[in-house]
């Protein structure tokens, strides 16, 4: 009796780990023992192989319906940064705003980011929300190491003629834009990765040099596509490689990489770039983290051939981000 009692027991667990497991790709860093060492470690998001560092990480554990910790965000407001360009020098029309409706940690402990539309007596305006990570928290992969931003995140499912406007955005700017923002995109700027229009593909881009041409081929920067489903978990990750490198001199060996549910999706070569001010924007200088939705704007127009939004264009959870963790690794 005992040992039939302990077999179906075992039996239960085992299903209960099967479903766990894939419940949990391979891809999903899950939680493990929390490491003091890492400084910049919040909750217990797991170091990546090959990675020996956290320097920062945010698991959005907070109060469900609170806003992301003020020690490692600032929530910006408005259409603009003081002393900036209008629109967030992209064309975007929403309002950002830290109304809860925007932004806000939820039950499940990940951040959703929601665009808003709102319509009264035949105007219709959008908000929105967008954060960087504070000061404190700017990170630089040094000579002779590796740096790997990551985030795991989703993207809402709403039909794609009614989503053409809304941009998604994860990505990092050089630390040199704060307080400036006229040094774009000499900065250097790194996306992650972006979504726009209800798409099923992802960009992925570099930012750098001159406004127009330059090694970076501006406006449109260097840059590649990769389909992304809707409404499913992603792994999103970008490596700066800088583990050959002995000296500035040996600048032309390094390399930025982009993963997807660690699958390497696309390089640029610092021989690409073929620029040493540029790939040193974009690899060896500080670094900050956004997080963004926005509304309308010249790439999600330009794209569409149309401008966006549309009056088909809602807001919404089927057109919000939704972000798991977010860290930043070093080997």
């Amino acid at each position: 009796m005992l040992s039939n009692f302990l077999t179906q027991v075992l039996v239960l667990l085992a299903v209960v780990a099967f479903r766990e497991a894939a419940a949990f790709p391979l891809f999903y860093r899950p939680t493990v023992a929390s490491r003091a060492t890492s400084v910049g470690v919040v909750g217990n998001i797991r170091i990546p192989t090959g990675y020996k560092t956290t320097l920062f990480s945010d698991g959005f554990a907070g109060t469900a319906g609170s806003l992301p910790s003020t020690d490692r965000w600032t929530i910006d407001t408005g259409t603009k940064y003081t002393g900036g360009a209008a629109q967030w020098g992209t064309g975007e029309i929403e309002t950002y705003t830290k109304s809860t409706s925007n932004l806000q940690i939820t039950s499940a402990g990940t951040l959703l980011i929601t665009p808003v539309k709102t319509t009264v007596s035949g105007k219709t305006t959008w908000t929105s929300a967008r954060i960087e990570t504070i000061k404190t928290w700017d990170f630089t992969c040094a000579l002779g190491k590796k740096l790997r931003i990551e985030s795991r995140l989703k993207l809402g499912a709403n039909a794609a003629a009614s989503q053409l406007g809304i941009w998604m955005a994860f990505w990092s700017l050089g630390s040199a834009y704060r307080g400036n923002y006229q040094n774009w995109p000499a900065v250097g700027e790194i996306d992650i990765l972006e979504s726009l229009n209800g798409q099923a593909k992802a960009y992925e881009t570099v930012h750098c040099g001159t406004a127009s041409g330059g090694p970076c081929k501006e406006t449109t920067g260097i840059s590649t596509t990769t389909a992304l489903a809707r409404n499913a978990w992603y792994t999103a990750a970008v490596v700066i490689d800088r583990s050959a490198s002995t000296s500035t001199a040996s600048w032309k060996t390094e390399t930025i990489t982009w993963l997807l549910n660690e699958k390497v999706i696309f390089t640029v070569k610092a021989s690409t770039v073929n620029n040493q001010a540029a790939w040193t924007a974009l690899a060896q200088t500080s670094k900050y983290l956004l997080l963004n939705v926005a509304v309308g704007g010249y790439f999600p127009s330009g794209v569409a051939g149309v401008t966006t939004p549309t009056t088909a264009t809602i807001g919404g959870t089927g057109s919000a981000m939704e972000v798991d963790y977010v860290a930043v690794f070093t080997s």
